[in-house]
This record gives structure tokens, C-alpha cells and sequence, in this order.
């Protein structure tokens, strides 16, 4: 049966559950809610996700949310490409880095980036810089991780690397939004200061299927 995934456009959590479909050449059948007709609030939707938030996935009478655990889901439901690798230190390797994204990068994207998108500047500002600032580093420390490997966990693909490429997507887009280089920082050249970085972004969007998730709303 037909995988259904239900995801909203602009979500990064969303962009994951995507590119591992793609990644993996599973079927799925596309649920794009949107976020301005209150779709995630409907009671079809609730049935699904009672917290009302994307993405999510029904197999069958099986329903399922929350991205990382989706992620899981598809690499025990087909083991190839494995996602989170096969021997006990990738597995550990793997894991290691999501849990940084989310416990070192995510609450950044949360306060830099939308803080820009909801117009939250003037009385955010010290707090929207502190945050790019961190961010900064965390890239730093990801591209010296590419100077010497394809991909976050070694020399193929993995979840790290689709937890945290849409992450890093968010960030970039909204520090384009504004031009004030005190706010945006190197995040608004963000080719230029971090090469290996941005080869890295290179080779996700060169992998079959990716422009079928790419969502129209970030599209350049």
C-alpha cells in the first residue's frame, strides 16, 4: 500500500520525511495541507497527528509523526539504502549527529529564523544575532566535517544528512531575507564561507527525485 504523506510547504521537518522517499524510490501519495486554511486543525488531519503539525505519514491503519521517528520507520520498512547505517558505530555515528542537530542547531533555526519571518527584528534583535552567531559555529564545525567526507557520517548519504540539509536550507533563505550583514553575517554568503558546506548541498540537490521535494515556496 501506498504510503500518504501529509506535509505543509516551507516545513523543513517536512523536506525530510520527502527526500528519504525519494531517496529510498518509495511510492507515496502527496497530502499538502495549508498552513493559511488551517488544514492542520481539520478533524481529518487531527485523527492523524492529534498536535496538529506536519509532517506525518498513514501506511495503511498505521499513522505516524514527527520526522525522525518517520525516518526510522522507512528504514525498517525498507532496509535499503539504509539510512542509519550498518554496523553498530554507524549506527551510533549517525544518531550522534541528529541529536546535535537537534539539540545544537535547531532552537537556532527557531529563534533566527523566525524571528525574520514573523517581522520580530526591532524588539528581537540582540537575540536573532546571538543565535546567527551560534549557528556560525555549528557551520564551521559541519564543513571541516566535509572537508574530509562526502556526507555527514562518511562517504554515503544517511539521516544526518537529511536532518540537517533542510535546517541549513531555512537558515540560508531567511538570512537572504535581510540585509543588514550585522544580522545575516556570513550566513548571506554562505557559499563563499563555507565551500565545503555548500559542495555538500551540491550533491543532495543532485540525487534523483530531489527536485520533487524542493518546496515551491523556497524555490529561487
Amino acid at each position: 500500500m501506498t504510503i500518504e504523506v501529509y506535509w505543509g510547504c516551507g516545513s523543513p521537518y517536512s523536506w525530510r520525511v520527502l527526500l528519504a522517499l525519494e531517496l529510498k524510490g518509495m511510492p507515496y501519495q502527496s497530502r499538502r495541507l495549508s498552513f493559511s486554511e488551517k488544514e492542520l486543525k481539520s478533524a481529518v488531519f487531527l485523527a492523524i497527528n492529534p498536535r496538529a503539525q506536519v509532517p506525518a505519514i498513514r501506511d495503511g491503519e498505521f499513522s505516524l509523526y514527527e520526522s525522525i521517528a518517520i525516518l526510522s520507520y522507512l528504514d525498517a520498512k525498507q532496509p535499503e539504502p539504509p539510512l542509519f547505517g550498518g554496523s553498530a558505530g554507524e549506527q551510533g555515528m549517525v544518531w550522534r549527529l541528529i541529536m546535535e542537530c537537534v539539540y545544537y542547531l535547531e532552537p537556532h533555526m527557531t529563534s533566527f529564523a523566525g524571528a525574520i519571518f514573523r517581522g520580530e527584528l526591532p524588539q528581537k534583535r540582540q537575540e536573532v544575532i546571538e543565535s546567527r552567531q551560534a549557528v556560525e559555529q555549528e557551520l564551521a564545525r559541519i564543513g571541516e566535517v566535509l572537508t574530509e567526507n562526502d556526507y555527514l557520517a562518511g562517504s554515503v548519504i544517511s539521516a544526518a544528512d537529511i536532518v540537517f540539509y533542510p535546517v541549513i536550507q531555512l537558515l540560508i533563505i531567511a538570512a537572504r531575507r535581510e540585509d543588514t550583514g550585522e544580522i545575516s553575517g556570513k550566513l548571506r554568503n554562505s557559499e563563499f564561507h563555507y565551500p565545503s558546506l555548500f559542495a555538500w548541498c551540491q550533491r543532495i540537490e543532485a540525487l534523483p527525485g530531489f527536485e520533487r521535494t524542493n518546496p515551491p515556496h523556497w524555490k529561487a
